[in-house]
Formats: C-alpha cells, structure tokens, sequence
C-alpha cells in the first residue's frame, strides 16, 4: 500500500508543479529579485538592419494580408528587407507576393517543397539583416513590434528576442481556449525573462541575431532555435510582451488537438538535442527547462495515475475516497464543458476543465504518434479563420 500512496502523491506533486508550482514561484522570484530585466525606454536609436523573413506554403489566402501588415512596420525602411520564402508553393502565392516586388518585398522560390527547417536552413543564411525576424504568413503584427525588439540587443549577450501570441475573436470553437493557453505561457515567459531568459519562444515573432544561427536538424525550429542558442551559445532569451503577433484561432477543436499533438511531438524530436540543458552539472536552467517543458509531457500519466492509485486505494481512508470523487467531478465537468462546447456555449466553471484535459489529450496522442515514427517532416499549416476587419483593425491598436 505504501509504493501505490508514493506513486499517487508523486503524480499529483507532478502535475502541481507543472501548472501551480513552478509558474508561481518563477513568478515570485522574478518579482522579488534584484537581477530583473526591466524594459527600457524605446528610443529609437537602436535600429540595426533587420530581415523579415516569411517562410510560406499554399498561403494565397493570406499572403497579401501579411505583406500589408509587414509593410506598415514601424522602422526604417533603409534598415529593413522584407523576404517571402516560398517552399514548394502549388498555388498563388509567389505570383500575389511577387506584386509588390515594387514596394520592396523580395521574394525567393524554393522548388521542390523541402519542409520549414530546410528552406530556413537555406534562407536566413542569405538574409542581409544583423537580425532576422522569423513570422508566420497567418500572423499579423503590432506596428511596433521591430522597434519592440530591437532595444533587446542593444545587450550583445541577446541572441534572441521574442514576442507574445494574442488570439484574434473568431467564431470557431477554439478562440477562448488557445487564448487562454498563450496568455498563461506569456505569463511564465515573462518571469523567465526578468530572471535572465526566456525558455523557448513564439515562432511567429521571434527575432534573432543572424551571427547564431546554426543549421537546424530536421526537427521543430519555434523551440529549438531559442533553446540551442540559450544551451550552446550562452546567449540571452527574452521575452517582449510589447512585440505582438494576432492569429485567429483553429478553424475548429479538431484542427486545435492536431496542432497541439504536432508541437508536442515536435518537442518530443528537440530534447535529444538538447539535453545537455537538463545537466544539473552544467546548466543553470536545467530546473526550469525541466519544469517549464519535459514534466509537461508527463502529466497525462501523472493524471491517469492519480485516478487509478485513487480508487486502489479507496479502502485506507476517507481522504483518497474524497480525492477519487473530486477527480471523477472534474472529468464529468471536462465532457460537459466538451458537450457545451460543441453547442456554442462556454461556462466558466466547466470550459476549464475540458480544456486541460483536452490539452493533455494532446500530449498523450503526441507520445503515441512519436512512438510509431508516424510525424512528418515538412510543416503543415494549421487552418485558421480570416480575421474579419473589425479583428484585423485591432493590429494597428
């Protein structure tokens, strides 16, 4: 009875310290040190030469909106170049970019498509700013968000600087559950950040300095780059919660849960190279890049086990009987927060437990699909929904 009480506590301590205790207390300790990275006044007098680079694929639907948006950045237009990476496209795309080739917009076709990491392999090599922003097709960006960043690496230990996710309101299902996701890891990211750095980063806006930058296994770039830079080459992450990229959410809960299971699968494919920031011997974030990223992909576990342990141990006492009730009402919540859901209605009280669960659904079909090699390795768009006028006006805020 005592290893099934160890193996209960141990999972419920895990899943405490993943979403309570570690965001908690980075936070504490980001509020309360003398190390914090305050952020500075933006002068404007930072203004190295920078490279947007946007990798797309089949983003006819988008890539005039995001060519827009990219052009009505604030900063000089001498110290920027605006480079549309084409990989493979099978549509639209390159003829609707090449349009504004007259503008300034520089646009490169790669043939035949090779996936995310090999066409950045190919790109940011060639790009001819000291920094080289990184965004999606489908995500719009705050006018301020190069001026944002920039003041970061005035501190040359920077090599990456990134930005917040914001959700644009759509009417798809998954808006106030992504919303809420990326908010919450903007919070802990802005506590590691005070701390020195950030662990990770948003890839649609996250900038880095081009002298860093290592060709990329065929493996996630959002993660790896910020990370590999923070293990390898001691570089600072930061985080700018200035620097705001606004995406709509998935088209639908469906699309939703893929994209989850793909990141996680993705991270799955980092950590062997980068496990070197887990060595307590050697790495001063090896605490935090365990609780803030590896333990996360435990806590499915961690929750099936505490269920299980609970009702094995519903005879030594009232305690784990109360506990095994207490769980059983949250997944009850969880699939009525689903069923409502899909009704188009969202309470509170029952929306959160659906979406924790549904996020760990996500992690647990990732180690699945890891486990039989079944990922792919060319990037794959998550369909999201037009931002409507009204939503797209919010960029310029």
């Amino acid at each position: 009875m005592l290893a099934r009480e160890m193996c209960f506590w141990i999972s419920v301590l895990l899943i405490f310290q993943v979403y309570i205790g570690y965001p908690a207390g980075i936070h504490l300790r980001a509020r309360f040190s003398r190390k914090r990275n305050r952020p500075g006044k933006i002068t404007g007098s930072m203004t190295p030469s920078v490279t947007v680079l946007i990798p797309a694929h089949n983003e006819a639907r988008w890539i005039a909106l995001k060519i827009e948006n990219t052009l009505e950045l604030e900063y000089p237009c001498d110290r920027r170049q605006i480079l549309v990476a084409c990989d493979g496209c099978t549509d639209e795309t390159v003829s609707i970019a090449r349009r504004y080739c007259d503008r300034g917009v520089e646009v490169v076709n790669y043939q035949p498509r090779t996936g995310k990491t090999a066409l950045l392999n190919h790109a940011v090599p060639g790009a001819r700013g000291e920094i080289v922003l990184l965004t999606d097709a489908n995500a719009l960006l705050t006018p301020n968000t190069l001026s944002s960043l920039m003041w970061h690496f005035e501190d040359s230990d920077v090599g990456c600087a990134t930005g917040e996710k914001l959700c644009l309101p759509t009417a798809g299902a998954a808006t106030k559950g992504e919303g809420l996701y990326w908010r919450y890891e903007a919070w802990i990211k802005t506590s590691e950040s005070a701390l020195g750095s950030c662990l990770g980063s948003a890839g649609q806006v996250v900038a880095i300095r081009k002298t860093l930058f290592r060709e990329i296994p065929v493996i996630g770039d959002d993660f790896y780059i910020p990370m590999r830079m923070l293990i390898a080459d001691k570089a600072k992450v930061r985080f700018e919660p200035r620097a705001k990229a606004l995406i709509p959410a998935a088209a639908s809960l469906r699309l939703e849960l893929e994209r989850k299971v793909r990141s996680h699968v993705s991270l799955l494919r980092d950590l062997p190279y980068l496990k070197s920031g887990l060595n307590p011997l050697s790495s001063p974030i090896w605490w935090r890049f365990l609780s803030h990223h590896v333990l996360r992909l435990f806590v499915p576990f961690a929750m099936i086990a505490a269920l299980a342990f609970c009702f094995s141990l519903w005879e030594a006492g009232p305690a784990y009987r109360i506990m095994a009730v207490v769980q059983c009402a949250f997944y009850a919540a969880g699939v009525a927060g689903f069923l409502l859901q899909r009704l188009g209605l969202r309470l509170a009280p029952v929306y959160l437990p659906f979406y924790f669960t549904f996020a760990n659904l996500g992690v647990l079909l990732a180690w699945i699909r890891w486990a039989r090699r079944k990922h792919q390795y060319a990037w794959q768009r998550t369909e999201r929904t037009l931002p409507t006028s009204s939503a797209s006006d919010k960029v310029r805020v």
